[in-house]
This record gives structure tokens, C-alpha cells and sequence, in this order.
């Protein structure tokens, strides 16, 4: 088969743009669908042999990468329209999460194997959003995979290293800058200032401002050491998640992010401390009048990857957090948390504290703990 890009350039396609199994997948619905589904490829595959790898710089992949993507977005297709018992080519990021914990799950390939769906899988909607220019967020799981260059152990944050971002994000974020914001704003967290400071408000000014530490990005930072928050979940946390004369974080069916129930999740004292101190200086700000989100950027937008992996970057950078060899993202909170409880509470108490679906996931986070296995080797004998 011959595709032309958008320079008029002859490609030659080194597979079919539907693969067998699949034809015989789409013939149980209407037959405009196996033509919708085929245009369709046909669009993705060229994409991949000519832009795909870079498409600033017009560089496509080899062919034996384009192949392999080409039959893996096949079959995860096939699973979507048996699972969903209806044809859409609309392939989610919690789609995607749900295939990889599927193929966890289920499947008897080496786990390379499914590292190379979730590789494949970026791929789609990295063309989705390029050249559908469809609003598809960036994909972030949980699901810690290993391949021979990916090792999900290296991605955790650990104990001491969470602690030492939550004091270097104490010293780092400062309150709004006195001269940015309104006068009656300015007011209200004088007023603030004044009684966390045990000054007069009239001497609360500009070096005041800024000299006091803001708790939101802390709170953000001790919430997710204990939680494991993913970054979806830090946007969508609301002020009534949060019962901290208990010290529980209660997050509602209907807000949950992959479950059916409620889920209730054990707060650190220096999280309550740090939540109660910015829940204080939030009702001083006009961003959040009216609205009850726990933590909105400075321009009153919901956190999401990008964000917070910035701010996860300067503190790293302030910090002496040794990262070499280790991939270190936001979602590394979250896998340093699931081991964390893992190996000081047991995995039932880790899979409740992460939300986790099945304890299955959870399991993942233990295996070749060498800090657990040390720890318990003097108990063995």
C-alpha cells in the first residue's frame, strides 16, 4: 500500500492498514465502520513512518517500530470494542490504564510485553493530539512496568527524600507578592499575616510578604507523600476531602478517579498541620472566593502533570535529592508512597492508603524491595 504525506511524498506502507484479526472484529458491526476504521490507520500509519518520531523535523520511525505500533493499536482496539460491545475510535488515557492493568492481569508474556503496549499506546495519542489536534491530557498511570531500560524501583521517591521536599517546598513558596495583588486582598492577608506573626498589622508589609512561607505548595507536597495523589487527583481535591480532626482524606465515589466507592485515606499529622495553616491563608485569597477546590494554580486553573512536575523541578533543584539513573517525575510520590506502606503497614492497608483497585497493582510496588528484604533478614534466623 502507498501513502503520500502532506509534501505530496510517495511512502510505501510495510504493513496493511487493518490486520486480519481485526477485519473480522469489525464485521460484527455496520460495514461504513471497517472503512471509517480503515482511513483511519491508514492516516496514523503514515504519520508514524514520516513524522511520528519528531514532527518539527519531518522524521518518521523505522519500519519495525511502525509495524509493532501499527498491530499493538490494533489489538488494543479490539479489546476496547469487545469491553465497550460498540465501535469508537476514541482511545482514552483511562482506557489506556485499563488495558495495562488488563494485560497485568491476565497475560502469560514477560512484562516487556506489555511495556511495549504502553509504548505504542503514547504513540496514539501523541498522533491524536499532533495531527487530530484533539485535547488528549498526557497520559499518567500507575502501573509500575519494567523493561530492560525501565526500571520502576529507580522511580520512587523514598522516605527521606519526601520529607526533604516537603521542607525545601517550606522555605521555597512564598506568599503573592505585596505589590501584586488588590488593596482589599493586600488587607485580608495583612490581617492574616498580623496573627500568624504576632505583629501589628500595621507593621505587615512588603518584607513581611516576603519573608512568609505559603502552605499550598507544602500541603500539596505532605498530602501526596502520604497519599500518593496523582496529579489528576491534586486538581480535582476539593476543601470537604479533607476531615482533619480525624485525619482522613475522604474522596466521594463520584470524584473518585478509578472506583466505584468511597475511598478513605490516613493523614500524617504534618499534613493535617499543613492543611490547617493553608486552609487559613487560603480564605484570605480572592482566587478561591466562591469556589471550593483545595489547591487552583496562580491563574485559578486545576493542577495537572505539567504544572506540578514544574514545581517538582525547582524543588529538586534546590534540593540534594540524588538522581542519577532515576526518572523522576510527580508520579514517583506516588510509587514511593505505595512502597512505603507496603512495607511498614502490609499490602492490603498500602492497596486503601493509593486507591488502588486490586490488590494485584499494589503487589507490584514490593517486589525486589532490597530495603525490605534487609530489614527482615536478621528476623530470619
Amino acid at each position: 500500500m502507498e501513502l503520500k504525506d502532506d509534501t505530496t511524498q510517495t511512502v510505501e506502507s510495510p504493513v496493511p492498514p487493518v490486520a486480519q484479526d481485526t477485519q473480522e472484529a469489525l464485521e460484527q458491526f455496520s460495514p461504513f465502520t471497517a472503512e471509517d476504521y480503515e482511513t483511519y490507520k491508514q492516516d496514523f500509519i503514515e504519520w508514524l513512518l514520516t513524522r511520528g518520531k519528531n514532527t518539527y523535523k519531518r522524521e518518521g520511525y523505522a519500519e519495525h517500530t511502525t509495524k509493532t505500533t501499527h498491530y499493538k493499536v490494533d489489538e488494543a482496539y479490539r479489546w476496547l470494542w469487545n469491553r465497550n460491545e460498540q465501535y469508537t475510535k476514541e482511545f482514552t488515557p483511562e482506557d489506556a490504564t485499563d488495558l495495562l492493568e488488563f494485560l497485568v492481569r491476565n497475560t502469560t508474556h514477560p512484562e516487556t510485553y506489555v511495556y511495549t503496549f504502553e509504548k505504542c499506546l503514547r504513540r496514539l495519542f501523541k498522533f491524536q493530539r499532533e495531527e487530530l489536534r484533539k485535547d488528549v491530557p498526557e497520559w499518567e498511570h500507575d502501573i509500575p512496568l519494567d523493561s530492560n531500560n525501565h526500571s520502576s524501583d529507580k522511580d520512587k521517591f523514598y522516605p527521606e527524600e519526601m520529607a526533604e521536599l516537603y521542607e525545601t517546598s517550606l522555605s521555597e513558596f512564598s506568599i503573592r507578592n505585596y505589590r501584586s495583588v488588590s488593596v482589599e486582598e493586600r488587607d485580608r492577608i495583612k490581617r492574616y499575616l498580623a496573627q500568624r506573626l504576632e505583629k501589628p498589622k500595621a507593621e505587615i508589609g512588603p518584607d513581611e510578604f516576603a519573608e512568609a512561607s505559603s502552605w499550598k505548595v507544602p500541603s500539596i507536597i505532605a498530602v501526596v507523600a502520604d497519599t500518593g495523589l496523582r496529579p489528576i487527583e491534586v486538581g480535582r481535591a476539593k476543601m470537604d476531602w479533607f476531615d482533619l480532626d480525624h485525619g482522613r482524606m475522604l474522596v466521594p465515589k463520584e470524584e473518585s478517579t478509578k472506583n466505584d466507592d468511597d475511598w478513605e485515606c490516613a493523614l500524617s499529622s504534618r499534613s493535617a498541620n499543613a492543611l490547617r495553616k493553608w486552609k487559613a491563608e487560603r480564605s484570605a485569597l480572592d482566587l478561591y472566593a466562591g469556589r471550593d477546590a483545595m489547591w487552583l494554580t496562580r491563574t485559578g486553573n486545576e493542577y495537572g502533570s505539567s504544572t506540578l512536575n514544574s514545581i517538582l523541578r525547582k524543588l529538586m533543584e534546590r534540593s540534594d535529592i540524588d538522581e542519577e539513573s532515576r526518572k523522576l517525575t510527580w508520579y514517583s510520590f506516588r510509587h514511593g508512597a505505595a512502597s512505603m506502606w507496603a512495607e511498614k503497614e502490609g499490602i492490603y492497608v498500602a492497596k486503601e492508603q493509593v486507591r488502588h483497585k486490586s490488590v494485584k497493582t499494589t503487589l507490584q510496588y514490593t517486589r525486589g524491595s532490597v530495603e525490605a528484604a534487609s530489614k527482615a533478614v536478621d528476623r530470619m534466623w
